[in-house]
């Protein structure tokens, strides 16, 4: 680079302090690409957030992406592509945090609520409430509710 405003030392040094790139441009009063640029030509490569080995323990726990990026304060996106690079397959379904029993849903279901009003009592979207009626072979009682209205 030709005209260059800080040093290989001064950015090594902003770096091991922890910085980010957009926070050593300001110091420096230059784009955030001209630090990444001279931080690349150094060898100074981006920190990580985490460790392969604590996401790995998270996935073992059974944490989809979501969960994991709050727990390790990173995006989606980069707790995605990390997983993918250790050929993890994705934790998509999670039990473990369900907020109601099969029979608070079949109890509800019982007394002839729908699946939006079944899901309005139990704090769930109303797929949930839908997927979850399915799953335990339960008829719509929407259709009931038509057939009632139709009869009167």
């Amino acid at each position: 680079m030709d005209d260059v405003s800080f040093t290989d030392k001064q950015l090594t040094e902003l770096y091991e302090r922890g910085l980010s790139d957009p926070e050593i441009a300001s110091k420096f009063g230059v784009k955030k690409n001209a630090v990444k640029y001279r931080r690349h030509k150094i060898g100074l490569l981006r920190s990580r957030l985490f460790t392969d080995q604590e996401l790995v323990e998270l996935h073992k726990l059974g944490l989809n992406d979501r969960e994991i990026a709050e727990k390790l304060g990173a995006s989606k996106g980069v707790v995605f592509h990390h997983r993918k690079r250790l050929k993890l397959k994705a934790n998509r379904h999670r039990t473990l945090d369900r907020t109601f029993t099969d029979s608070q849903l079949i109890e509800l279901h019982k007394r002839g609520l729908n699946d939006r009003e079944i899901a309005s009592e139990l704090g769930i979207s109303w797929h949930s409430s839908r997927y979850h009626r399915k799953r335990l072979g339960l008829e719509s009682n929407y259709k009931l509710q038509l057939i009632e209205k139709r009869a009167r």
